[in-house]
C-alpha cells in the first residue's frame, strides 16, 4: 500500500473557465491535486496544460575560508 500522500501538480490554464469553484482566466496558473485536474485534462475534458517543473539542481557551497 502506498503511504505517500498526493502532491500538488501545477498546470496553466488554457481556456478562461471555472475550475474548482474558482473563476480562472486563460494563462493562469493553479496547483491541483491530479485527480482533480482529471476533468480538465484529455481525454475526460479541456482547459488545462501541465507546466513542466524546473529542478534545481543540489549546489553545494565551499566551506568558508577561516579569516587570516
Amino acid at each position: 500500500m502506498n503511504n505517500q500522500t498526493p502532491q500538488k501538480v501545477d498546470f496553466e490554464v488554457t481556456i478562461a473557465r471555472q475550475i474548482n469553484g474558482a473563476w480562472c482566466e486563460a494563462g493562469t496558473r493553479v496547483s491541483l491535486f491530479p485527480a482533480q485536474a482529471k476533468y480538465y485534462l484529455p481525454p475526460f475534458g479541456t482547459g488545462l496544460k501541465a507546466v513542466a517543473v524546473k529542478v534545481a539542481g543540489k549546489v553545494e557551497k565551499a566551506p568558508a575560508k577561516p579569516a587570516e
